[in-house]
């Protein structure tokens, strides 16, 4: 193997983090599968790699980059099917459009509000492209947000049902009632330490949880900066 090969696979493996968070960042936006996006993300890098001079002034990663994500839109554009809609949002209308087989369906749905209206909506045109006009755009954009907000909302109280009693209790008192560490502790008979460790952990494991969700995302949630007396600061998680 020559050296321009070896160098070519060592930054290709020193470099494959880059490709994970690029390829969950279209993921959440297309509903397109992250390993899926993360595979050609990978071909991107490897193309980057083979096109790359270490004799111009710009570092690898900032080269490879771009090359990533065009790879992931490029097969979006090629290979992108029907939108995908997320699953509350298709088990809300297979449940609205079951209550409206037992009553006139129109009255039933004058009397639905917007959000559910575009549920409906957009649960009849899965499977199929449909060329919104403007009008129905327009009008849509503040049902979207709040579908979206309502599916990421989900996805955090799921989050916050897998954690421990313990961890739990702590994320309630500090995270979500914005208490200090040592009111905390002295209400669960622990020390401040011990609460903090708790919170952090629990911080982790729903970060993990949460990983798919969008940076930007509407979060119920404040991620808290401790300091040794026991104070906290809310910041966006």
């Amino acid at each position: 193997m020559n050296e321009k090969i070896k160098r070519r696979n060592k930054q290709i493996e020193e470099h494959l983090q880059l490709v994970r968070p690029i390829a969950l960042h279209y993921a959440f936006r297309t509903g397109q599968d992250k390993e899926d996006l993360t595979q050609v993300g990978m071909l991107g890098l490897i193309r980057a790699a083979q096109f790359f001079q270490s004799s111009k002034s710009v570092p690898f990663a900032a080269f490879a980059k771009p090359h990533i994500r065009g790879a992931i839109l490029h097969y979006l554009r090629d290979s992108l099917g029907p939108v995908k809609i997320p699953r509350r949002v298709e088990e809300r209308a297979q449940t609205l459009l079951r209550d409206s087989t037992l009553m006139d369906s129109a009255s039933f749905f004058e009397k639905l509000s917007a959000v559910d209206r575009t549920a409906i909506v957009s649960y009849k045109q899965k499977g199929r492209w449909y060329p919104l006009d403007h009008q129905f755009i327009t009008a849509g954009k503040d049902q979207w947000s709040e579908l979206a907000d309502k599916e990421r909302n989900r996805m955090l109280m799921n989050a916050l049902e897998k954690l421990d009693c313990q961890e739990y209790a702590v994320v309630d008192h500090v995270v979500l009632r914005g208490e200090s560490l040592r009111s905390t502790a002295s209400y669960l008979g622990i020390s401040c330490m011990t609460v903090q460790r708790r919170v952090k952990r629990a911080l982790r494991r729903l970060a993990v949880d949460c990983a798919e969700l969008a940076p930007d995302a509407v979060c119920p949630l404040r991620k808290q900066a401790f300091d040794p007396s026991g104070s906290v600061a809310p910041r966006s998680l």
